[in-house]
């Protein structure tokens, strides 16, 4: 990583608690060079997902399984045709 501007960052607990979790999955040595990967990553982001609420649709999501509006398939096969239905 090259030297450029030095900032300080306050992070919460159970933000660097994901932060060590991603840096030992990712393999990478330090927390720093984890938080740099997490921020560069987050900057490449195309903007629909930048702006995404994943929040309301994680929500979306669980109020459609609690009310059984799933589908389950034995096969690729069963879940194509029933894309193409």
């Amino acid at each position: 990583m090259k030297a450029g501007h030095k900032i300080t960052l306050e992070i919460p607990d159970e933000v660097f608690k994901e932060i060590a979790d991603f840096r030992k999955r990712a393999h990478i040595g330090d927390d720093k060079t984890a938080v740099f990967e997490l921020i560069k990553y987050a900057l490449t982001l195309p903007p629909y997902f930048a702006h995404f609420d994943w929040k309301k649709a994680e929500e979306e999501a669980d109020a459609d399984i609690a009310a059984g509006n799933v589908k389950s398939f034995s096969s690729v096969d069963e879940f194509l045709a029933d894309l193409k239905a």
